[in-house]
């Protein structure tokens, strides 16, 4: 009778925090899930194992039935090392080891397109959700720091710029010294004060680096489309003109490839559409200021 009370109490205990969950008001509460990126990737271990103990009993037998390999030899069959005493064909391929085979494949690439699926999710601190953080118990502030939840609601983090990754990591970081300074006890660093119910924190980080991102973004391409202008009004020979149009665009391509995640042909396409609005801009504004 206690081991069922027990198990009634933790399912109790589950379905109050998957509630609490379920039913808040934030979005990040609602749609933010655990990844549990270790697990899948030692799952991934596991089968890929699995997997490769099979391939070479494939390959082994198939190089002791002695057969010559084509002319271009695409998989090295020349150069691989066999076996002594490889058993005979009829004793491992079998049709049970065909359908393992063929299970363990399906395993494998179903689970390798799914990682792949969720490592594209866009992420958040485990920190940034207060509420979420508090059901967790058997973590410390700093496994709640590196501990990420998927955001289910939102599109994949494909084309994130690496400018705003580096903002998403300086908010988390000034999350944690805020959490550590003001809102969560010395023990645990986690939680409201016992017996006083308190307004649950968010900082949507995504949605601050984006604002962010594209502010600064914004305010950059302001500052190289008015900067150059200014500097050519005010020289007066052909070289220097085209030394400080060459110059802008060099130090214009830099900053694309180095905080923004785009192609090679879209900074060929950057470049060229520069130059050429800085072509057409200059003489417009040499004959207004005259």
């Amino acid at each position: 009778m206690a081991e069922v009370a027990a198990n009634r109490d933790g399912a109790m205990e589950t379905f109050r925090k998957c509630w609490m969950l379920s039913t808040d008001d934030s979005n990040m509460t609602l749609h933010g899930f655990r990844r549990f990126k270790t697990t899948h990737l030692l799952n991934l271990r596991f089968l890929e194992h699995e997997t490769a103990d099979m391939d070479h009993a494939v390959y082994q037998t198939g190089l002791s039935l002695g057969l010559s390999p084509s002319s271009s030899d695409r998989l090295c069959l020349k150069h691989c090392r066999r076996d002594a005493g490889a058993p005979d064909f009829s004793q491992v391929v079998t049709p049970e080891f065909i359908l393992k085979l063929r299970e363990l494949l399906k395993q494998y690439d179903e689970a390798l397109a799914a990682f792949n699926r969720i490592m594209n999710m866009e992420t958040f601190s485990l920190l940034d959700d207060e509420k979420h953080a508090s059901l967790r118990d058997d973590l410390t502030i700093d496994e709640i720091l590196n501990t990420r939840l998927l955001r289910a609601d939102l599109g994949t983090r494909s084309r994130t710029d690496p400018f705003q990754r580096w903002l998403h990591k300086r908010l988390r970081v000034f999350r944690y010294w805020r959490a550590l300074g003001k809102y969560w006890n010395t023990e645990r660093g986690l939680g409201p004060t016992a017996g006083r119910p308190r307004k649950w924190s968010y900082q949507n980080t995504i949605l601050v680096a984006d604002i962010i991102g594209r502010l600064i973004t914004t305010t950059l391409t302001t500052a190289f489309l008015i900067a150059p202008l200014a500097i050519l009004s005010y020289a007066s020979s052909k070289e220097m003109q085209l030394v400080i149009t060459l110059s802008c665009i060099l130090v214009l391509c830099f900053f694309v490839s180095l905080f923004l995640k785009v192609s090679s042909f879209e900074i060929m396409a950057i470049s060229a559409a520069y130059a050429a609005v800085l072509r057409y801009l200059f003489p417009t504004l040499r004959r207004a200021l005259e």
